[in-house]
Order: C-alpha cells, then sequence, then structure tokens
C-alpha cells in the first residue's frame, strides 16, 4: 500500500506541475526555460513525496485528571468478563485471496518489460550509428533511405540525401546541430526511463509530447534565424509527410507542424513575463507542505520556578553548624528537586544538598562547610501552584571546595546567624550514627 500511496503522490505532483505548464507556460516563447521547467518538475514530483519533516506546534495545557464517581452502594457486575467456550476442532475458514499482494509484481513486471523493449530499440538505434560515412560540423552523417529517416540521435543524423536539395539539407542540418549541441536526447532517454515507471499515469505522456514540442520549438527557432522564416516554414511543409517511427530520435517534422509554423511567425514574449514561472513556486510549497510536513502538538508546561530555603530552626544535629568536614562523596541521588550528596567523613555519611549541582563526581574528596539545614525546597508552576517538594530534611552548606582550594560552591549570605567561623571538625566530636 505504501508503494500505492507513493505513486498517487507523484502522479498528483505531475498533474499539478504540468496544469500550471499548460495553462500558463505553454504559450511563452522562452523554450528553453520551458524544457528545464518541464524536465524539473517532472524529476521533483519523484521527489518530493520521499521527503519527510517534522513541525512541532507547541501547546500551553495543564494537566486533567477526572475521576470517576459511582454510588455508594452500587455494585459493578462482570460483564466485561465471559466465561470462554471450548469449541471442537473445526475447520478454519479459508481466507480469501489478497489482490494486492499481486499489485506489485503486476507493476514491476510491467516496468521491466517497458525497459527492455525501449533496451532493444535504442540498441537497434546504435546498430544503425555505425554507418556514418561523413562528418560535417560535428555532426556524423548516416545516409538512411527508409524506415526512420530526416532524424537525428545525439550528433548522428539520418539523412535520406535523395529526396533533398542541396539548400533544403543545409537547413536540415543546421536544425539537427541545435539539437545536437543542446543534448535534447539525453531528454528523450529520461523520458523513456520516466515513462516505464509512471507508465498508468497519462500525465507523463503530456509530459513527452510537450517536452519534445519545446525541443523542436528551440531548434526552429535558432535555425529560421539563418535561413529566414519563410523559406524554413515551407521545407517543413514540404517534408510533413515523412514521419518517425522511433521514439528515441528528433524527427525534423515529427511534432505538429501546424503548431510549429504558427509560433515561428509569433511575436516574441517580452523578458518581463518570466516572471511568471515563479507563480509555479506556491504549487511546489503547497505540495511539499501537504506531503512531506508533519505536524506534531508538543504539550510543554512553563518553566517551573524553584524557592530553596534554608530554616533556621533545625531538625538535624546542630553540633555540625559551622564546622568543615572533610570526607569523600559516596554517592549522589538524584531528587525531583535536587541533588543530594551521601558524604562520607571518618565512619559517618550525612545527607548535604548540592547546591553547584553537576560539579562533583562520585568519589571525589572535598571539603564542606555546613551552615543549617535544607527543610523545605518545593518546586511552583507559574501559578504558583506547588508540583514538587523535598520529601525530607537534609544538610545545607556555605561552601564546597576541593582539596587544592578550587571553590565550587560558596553562600554570600549565611543562612544562620551569630554562629562561630568555620573550623574543622575533630573526629572525637562527630557523633556515630545508630
Amino acid at each position: 500500500m505504501e508503494l500505492l500511496y507513493y505513486f498517487l503522490k507523484v502522479s498528483t505532483c505531475t498533474m499539478l506541475f504540468f496544469g500550471f505548464y499548460l495553462l500558463v507556460l505553454r504559450k511563452l516563447t522562452f523554450f528553453r526555460i520551458n524544457r528545464f521547467y518541464l524536465l524539473f518538475t517532472l524529476i521533483i514530483s519523484f521527489i518530493i513525496p520521499t521527503l519527510h519533516f517534522t513541525v512541532e506546534r507547541e501547546l500551553s495545557q495543564s494537566p486533567i485528571i477526572s475521576t470517576a464517581q459511582f454510588p455508594p452502594d452500587a455494585e459493578i457486575s462482570g460483564i466485561g468478563y465471559q466465561t470462554p467456550i471450548l469449541v471442537g476442532n473445526e475447520p478454519a475458514l479459508e481466507e480469501g485471496f489478497d489482490y494486492y499482494l499481486v499489485l506489485p509484481y503486476l507493476y514491476f513486471g510491467v516496468v521491466a518489460g517497458l525497459l527492455l523493449f525501449a533496451s532493444w530499440r535504442l540498441l537497434q538505434l546504435v546498430k544503425h550509428t555505425r554507418n556514418s560515412v561523413e562528418e560535417v560540423n560535428g555532426l556524423k552523417i548516416v545516409p538512411k533511405a527508409k524506415g526512420f529517416t530526416n532524424c537525428s540521435f545525439f550528433n548522428y543524423v539520418f539523412i535520406d540525401e535523395k529526396s533533398l536539395t542541396e539548400t533544403e539539407l543545409n537547413i536540415l542540418l543546421k536544425h539537427e546541430e541545435v539539437h545536437a549541441k543542446q543534448l535534447h536526447s539525453i531528454d528523450k532517454i529520461i523520458l523513456m526511463i520516466l515513462k516505464a515507471v509512471l507508465w498508468f499515469n497519462p500525465i507523463v505522456y503530456f509530459y513527452d509530447k510537450a517536452l519534445e514540442e519545446a525541443h523542436e520549438y528551440e531548434a526552429d527557432e535558432a535555425t529560421s534565424k539563418n535561413f529566414g522564416t519563410p523559406e524554413y516554414a515551407g521545407l517543413l511543409l514540404r517534408l510533413a509527410i515523412s514521419k518517425s517511427e522511433m521514439p528515441l530520435v528528433h524527427n525534423f517534422v515529427k511534432s505538429p507542424i501546424k503548431a510549429r509554423i504558427k509560433m515561428l511567425f509569433n511575436s516574441k514574449s517580452r523578458d518581463m513575463k518570466k516572471l511568471m514561472y515563479l507563480l509555479a513556486l506556491p504549487i511546489g510549497l503547497g505540495l511539499l507542505w501537504g506531503f512531506t510536513v508533519k505536524v506534531v502538538a508538543v504539550t510543554r508546561s512553563p518553566k517551573p520556578t524553584k524557592e530553596i530555603k534554608v530554616a533556621k530552626k533545625t531538625t538535624l544535629n546542630r553540633h555540625l553548624f559551622g564546622k568543615t568536614l572533610k570526607g569523600r562523596i559516596k554517592s549522589i541521588l538524584q531528587t525531583e528537586v535536587g541533588e543530594i550528596l551521601n558524604f562520607k567523613y571518618n565512619e559517618t555519611t550525612i545527607e548535604i544538598f548540592n547546591f553547584p549541582k553537576g560539579k562533583i563526581k562520585v568519589g571525589e574528596e572535598l571539603l564542606v562547610t555546613i551552615n543549617g539545614t535544607v527543610d523545605d525546597i518545593t518546586v511552583k508552576d507559574s501559578k504558583g501552584n506547588v508540583i514538587k517538594k523535598l520529601d525530607r530534611p537534609c544538610y545545607g552548606m556555605s561552601k564546597l571546595s576541593r582539596l587544592n582550594g578550587d571553590v565550587l560552591y560558596e553562600l554570600t549570605t549565611p543562612a544562620i546567624k551569630n554562629q562561630s567561623s568555620p573550623k574543622a571538625l575533630n573526629p572525637q566530636d562527630v557523633p556515630k550514627r545508630e
């Protein structure tokens, strides 16, 4: 199914791009720009559905908690559960044939067949190029009186010299020289491949016809400037009955003669009309947005504010206040409101709230000055509602430093006033935990 959706998107892209060309750009005399527009939009139609972009749209939403209330005496029956019924060994129903499984094989089979057929015709064409006997202005002349004639493939020109005068031959060679120099045959090969891949889409055949039309208009314009428009138009009419049956060549009169002659006598489009090609940008952007961009709603809570209070009334041992302890970080406990250090000095381990979060590692030896306890840490949202809270008190610090003197944290305003200056703690002053 993914392959089907992909080709539906490709077909939609080609339909919109070609519709714009048909309604707006086809009558403009900027033939080379039209050629590149057709090639680019056809190729980009295969690329757009493969792109994927995600756009996040932020939603500010408060959590909603709903609770179902039941009457006190209500009884909830177990109707949602039924005793399983055992069934004997009955034959399983046969599943129907899934035709969707065959579609990919059918599609790729047709693609392979078309590519093989086109390759065979290409080899037949290359085989005829070995008969070239003369080179004129970089063109290799291949005499050919039957089949596809008066046409070109790259710099090989197949000519029925007996049916042309010398003047007509010069005009035809000039026309085919434009095809060769502009590498129009590469466009034909690209369309051959894309038609095989998108064989079920009629738009791709309109692309092929429009691109060949642009090739001929471009060559007609350059040739008529050298030989005159009336003479060139007369040659087109005389050779109109000669048709090519080889799709990979550029036949001198393959495209509709009436349209080509009419275009020869049309006035040239003004340069200002080149701005009309920019009108295709909204189509491309619309297809990109519709097929490649996925909008994802993201709910983000307002950034919470943290309030930390160091209590003056303590619930822990006050004898550590003002003391500087030397010890090692045994572990770091990550809580909803911050980090709590399990600080071990001598044989005692205490919990200290870590104000310089993320600056220390487990196993480091540090000097910590205790200045009180942290009893109350709350995290509030933008409306002042408490959303997180410290679940137990721990010691607070006024200074944290490494043994080499590097200060990691220092409190400028002490939490507890009238306390003695910090001093090193003797091991005998430290009580053992039970």
